[in-house]
Formats: C-alpha cells, structure tokens, sequence
C-alpha cells in the first residue's frame, strides 16, 4: 500500500490513543490512529468499566466531548453508584466508603466506540485492522512499520505515541539506548512484576441486585480482588485481577468458583456480544507512572505510561488526561522543530507538576509496595481493622488523614475495630497473631509517613531535563529508605 508520511503516529485506539490523537488533530497536525482491531471492536476491551466525574474538564481535558458522550444513553452515564463496598464474606466483615459526588459503571464498548468517532471528527486519520510489528528509529523514534488488511505499510513521522497499553510491544521493540540523549536515556522500561492479570464476564441476572447502586470489591487468596460492578441493576461486569508478582491464579476457573456461590447469579446468563460470550482478559499496570514517558520521537500514555490506579487499577481517567498530555506535547514539539527528549518533556512536566495527578498516583503506589509485603490473611485482617477513612485514603488520590485529630480517630477507630473484630474470633479464622497484626498496622503507618514524602518529591518533578538525574537520585534514596522502613529483602524491592 505504499509508505505514508504524517506528523504523529498513534499506536493504539483506546481512550489515550484517542485523547491523543484528537488533541494532535484538533491543533491542525496530520495525524494518523492505528489499532489493531476492526472498527466494530474498538473500544472492545477487558476493563471494569468504572468512571467517575466524565464532565469533569479537569479530568478529561481536550477537544473530545465529553458531555455529548455522557449524553448518549448507550453510554450508560446514569451516576448510578454512590459507594465502594467491601465485602470479606468468610469474615463477616463489610466496609462502605461513600462517594461525596456519584460514579457510573459504563458500557465499555459504546464509549470507545464514541471515543473513536470524536477522534476522527477531530481530523483523525483512521487506520484499523493494522499491526505494528517494528519501530523505526534513526537517533530518534522516526515511525513504525505494520501490517494493514494483510499488507505491509510503512509510517513515518515526527512523533510516535505509544497508546498500546500496558506490556506495550512497541516498548521492546524501541532501542532507548540507541536513541541520542545528552546521557542515558531517561524512558522507564517497565517489569513484568509491575503489572496484573485481569479477567471480566457481563452478567445478566433475571432480578435486580441488591448492591445495583456500589462497586463491589472483595479479597483473593493472592493480592488482588474479585469485583462485582453494576452497569445496571441486571447487568453486572463482574471480574478479578491479580499482581504479577505473586502465585498465579486460574483467572476463569476462579471467578466461576465465586459467581456459582452467588444466589443472585444462579439463573442469569453471560451476555453475548459478537457472536460469542462477553468475555475478556488484559493485563493493566500496577505500578507508579513511569518516571519518565518521552524519549526521541515518542511518548507514552495510558497503561503505557503506567497511569493506571496502583492499587484499584482504575486506569480510564489516567489514560484520558495522559493521552491529552502526549497529545498537547506533541504538537508543541512539533511547531517548535525540537522532537528531542528536552522537547518533549512537557508531557513528563505536565502530568506531574501542572496536572499533578500522576504525582498522586506514584506517591500511593507505596501502599502496593507495602501490600506486597504482607501475607494476605494479615493484609485481610488490616483491613478488618481500619476504620473507613483510612480506607478512603488508601483507595482513592484524597489526602483525608493528614492532621492530628484525624490519626487520633484513626487510632481510636482501629482499636474499636480490634475489639469487635477479636471478640468475633476473626484473628482465630486467619491464624493471624497479635503480634502480626501490630506489625502490620504499623507498617500502614510507616507507609502513610512515606506516602507523604513520595508526595513532596514528586511535586517537585524537574521542569526540565536537566535536573532529572538529581531528582531521580533523590527519589531513589526515598525508595531505599522506604524498603528499610519496612524491613523488605532485596529480591522484595519493587524499583
């Protein structure tokens, strides 16, 4: 089919390749969105569908419109949920986090689809049913070759996104090394141990269920958990995911374990969707963002760029206003003719010190470290114990625990909790100690005291690339601290 010359390639059809791709467009570039699937699957992903604050401009920057997406009734932008429900039901125990402002569970499917349709209204070119099976790259990232319906096709470009998900290929088919940086190349290569495994089914029950109004999460024997999110009172996403870096679980035979042993569930049926069963699997980061998401004629965003939650891995807003950073990035990289790693740190700048959320999500993925280290029947009995704001903090990106009265209700809460929790033999059902626990509660401590210093490094992202190794030096004396604090042997550090 011939070679095709543009401005920016997009790898990737999901929600940062499009926010991407209609940010680079809509500022007048040739742009030019690659995926994989035929356009009647885009937007055909394993995810738990959950969204919070879609209108939010904030949250969702950029020319794609949000609120004609949330006004589409497929969409399912109904603010149907108002809580976070966990359930450990061998313990009895159930905790509720109130949302201050609704959350939604969405169809998936139709807002990709109308993400995509945006994107091309935006200038988009649209190239599907294309793989990308190598990386041009000369001193920079120069394009990509593929296959398109069969044919090979080469695209050559200023800039590359890369919006291919988490384990992304066109990571390791990038020489960094090879790429003309004024030192080392300052791109992250993710490990395999920072991302999950996770599995979802579409449910639908012949009645409504009880919980149609929350997002339901609940503990797994390795650390992760299996959810059960409404779309609507009777069609339920319903799913698990699980760290990489711990034993792994037949994904499909477990879920079926659980949803068998659900009443609600006895006589519904899985959807269909394409001739088929509605099912689906993907990996999804589980780590802080990259510490660096440019190098030479490429960025990262979205799950490849690790903006996913590191503990909920709730990734569709981090892949919205990430993409919208490449996006932006790009095209000012672009008008100025420097497509460089200085010239495109705008999107490292970006997410961490102006939009700052990124900054936010690497400062909790200490809680993950700190989870990692636990065994699960601790980890089950911690959470037994604290007291929902606690929790709120832990799930969320909202500092809540951060004055003195605050940690003395926490304490207080803690102890309450331990005396019903004792009383009702939940330490016996465990074979969790007291001895452990203490140690663990204490961990949480320490890990909240880090989480506070991640923070305070991480708002101070250099500006640009010159004070990067300085600022890494730093935070990597922050991350040897941290793993001494809570005593983790080498072969347990996670960077």
């Amino acid at each position: 089919m011939g070679d095709n010359q543009h401005d920016v390639v997009v790898v990737g059809g999901g929600i940062a390749g499009c926010f991407a791709a209609a940010t680079a467009a809509a500022a007048g570039l040739d742009v030019v969105q690659l995926e994989r699937k035929p356009r009647e699957r885009g937007g055909f992903i394993a995810c738990g569908d959950a969204i919070k604050s879609p209108r939010n401009p904030s949250d969702y920057p950029g020319p794609i419109d949000m609120d004609a997406i949330a006004d589409d009734e497929s969409v399912l932008v109904d603010n149907n949920i108002d809580r976070i429900e966990f359930w450990d039901e061998q313990l009895d125990v159930r905790k509720v986090l109130p949302y201050e402002t609704s959350s939604n569970v969405v169809d998936r499917y139709e807002f990709g689809q109308r993400l995509l349709e945006q994107a091309a209204d935006c200038g988009v070119e649209q190239h599907y049913d294309t793989v990308v099976n190598e990386v041009l790259q000369n001193g920079r990232v120069t394009g990509v070759e593929a296959i398109r319906q069969g044919e090979p096709v080469t695209y050559e470009c200023d800039v590359v996104v890369d919006a291919a998900g988490a384990q992304s290929i066109l990571q390791d088919m990038v020489d960094f090394e090879g790429l003309d940086t004024p030192g080392d190349s300052t791109f992250e290569m993710p490990h395999y141990t920072h991302f999950g495994s996770a599995y979802r089914e579409i449910i639908e029950t012949e009645e409504p269920v009880s919980y149609h109004d929350a997002i339901v999460g609940k503990p797994l024997e390795e650390l992760g958990y299996i959810w059960y999110f409404p779309r609507t009172p009777t069609q339920i996403n319903v799913g698990l995911g699980f760290q990489m870096n711990k034993e792994p679980i037949p994904l499909v035979d477990r879920l079926r374990r659980d949803v068998e042993n659900r009443p609600e569930f006895q006589d519904a049926d899985v959807a269909e969707k394409f001739d088929g069963k509605n099912k689906l699997g993907s990996s999804i980061a589980l780590r802080r963002p990259l510490d660096s998401m440019v190098a030479p004629g490429y960025l990262a965003a979205g799950g490849a760029a690790g903006t996913t939650h590191p503990i909920t891995g709730k990734g569709i807003r981090g892949a919205a206003y990430s993409g919208y950073s490449a996006g932006r990035a790009a095209v000012q990289a672009i008008e100025d003719g420097d497509v460089s790693e200085d010239g495109l740190w705008e999107h490292n700048r970006w997410l961490y010190r102006e939009h700052g959320e990124a900054a936010k999500l690497a400062s909790w993925d200490a809680y993950n470290v700190a989870a990692s280290s636990i065994d699960v029947s601790v980890l089950r009995a911690v959470t037994a114990l604290l007291p929902e704001a606690e929790l709120r903090e832990i799930v969320g990106t909202a500092r809540e625990v951060d004055n003195l009265s605050s940690k003395a209700l926490v304490a207080t809460g803690v102890l309450k909790n331990f005396v019903s929790e004792y009383r009702k033999g939940t330490l016996d059902r465990l074979g969790v100690s007291a001895g452990e626990l203490y140690d663990a509660v204490r961990g949480v401590r320490t890990t909240r005291r880090y989480v506070s210093e991640y923070e305070r490094q991480y708002d101070a992202y250099p500006a640009d690339r010159a004070a990067f190794d300085a600022w890494q030096s730093d935070r990597d004396r922050i991350d040897r601290a941290f793993y001494d604090a809570l005593e983790l042997a080498p072969s347990e550090h996670k960077y």
